[in-house]
């Protein structure tokens, strides 16, 4: 196998961030591209129907999940890492850094039950911590890419 390429830690935090159900990502390793593909185009791939069947715009990303498909080379990596990310816990985490009893007490209050991301979102803005929030948020994610990335043996490039 050759070298592998440098990948960019923004890409790989950006990817993190916007991941969905429905998606797939994956890291050319001799390149560094990140290519997101959906639930639908790999099941096209998968399913080898002609690529006429589809509307142009979906053609080139179905070409692109035959090749991660067939990568016999092992030139693609999956970085779907949505069992590896848990907002929650960082939630959770963040909460704990706070220095106002009151403050952590109603933010754990309010990551409790059915809406909690919106409770707790709504409750960062009242007592003027959202900027805190997303710092920590971002750090956490970015420890998490260069974690997973040194496992893999990637290069990353800031």
């Amino acid at each position: 196998m050759k070298k592998k390429a440098a990948v960019k830690l923004d890409d790989l935090i950006n990817e993190i961030e916007i991941q969905v159900d429905e998606t797939f990502t994956f890291i050319n390793t001799q390149t560094g591209e990140v290519v997101t593909l959906s639930r639908d185009e790999m099941r096209a791939a998968e399913d080898e129907e002609p690529l006429e069947k589809y509307p142009d715009w979906q053609r080139e990303n179905i070409e692109q999940a035959i090749k991660i498909i067939e990568d016999e080379h092992e030139v693609y990596l999956d970085f779907t890492l949505r069992n590896e990310y848990h907002e929650y816990e960082i939630v959770e985490e963040f909460i704990g850094t706070l220095s106002e009893v009151e403050v952590r007490e109603e933010l754990f209050g309010a990551i409790q039950g059915r809406g909690a991301f919106r409770r707790f979102k709504d409750r960062i803005r009242e007592h003027d911590v959202e900027k805190q929030w997303y710092e920590f948020k971002e750090k956490k994610i970015k420890e998490l890419v260069i974690e997973w990335c040194e496992e893999k043996d990637l290069v990353i490039a800031e």
